[in-house]
């Protein structure tokens, strides 16, 4: 059985250019965009039943919520301004008490950490909203729109 990976530490990266990478603060919850195929319909009139094999997979959307704060929040609020395409990196923890150190971009591309499992994906903010509740913080959810596959990651033996 596999070791389960615990939320405290994962950490959310960014490359907002083709060199810098902002880690995204007071994350609350991550997703993944998911990449569902679409179906291609092969009957013929010899076919009792209907056949189908896997078209091509169309990338969805996600959502990530932060806690709101207006300074951290002002990358993530122009990328919904300019929506424009990014790499994300969803890193798991390092251990139980830290996360893993910035990783560094190159062509706009994060490179991921050899030692943790790592999710990987290109998107662009299709929304950003922020609500406010009674007797509670800021919050702001993000929208993300994949571009492409989700690649996993996993640590070198």
């Amino acid at each position: 059985m596999g070791n389960v990976i615990k939320s405290k530490h994962t950490q959310l990266f960014i490359a907002i250019g083709a060199a810098e990478v902002i880690k995204v603060t007071r994350v609350r919850s991550v997703g993944f965009p998911d990449g569902q195929a679409s179906e291609i319909d092969i009957s013929d009139f010899d076919d009792d039943w209907d056949q189908f094999v896997a078209g091509r997979k169309a990338t969805g959307s996600t959502t990530i919520e932060v806690i709101y704060d207006s300074e951290d929040a002002e990358a993530l609020e122009r990328l919904h301004e300019t929506g424009e395409v990014v790499n994300f990196l969803v890193t798991a923890p390092a251990s139980e008490t830290a996360g893993v150190a910035k990783p560094v971009a190159v062509g706009g591309v994060i490179t991921p950490p050899a030692t943790v499992l790592c999710k990987q994906f290109n998107g662009f903010v299709q929304n950003f909203a922020v609500q406010v509740a009674d007797n509670d913080v800021w919050k702001a959810t993000l929208t993300i729109r994949g571009s492409g596959a989700v690649t996993t990651h996993r640590p070198a033996p």
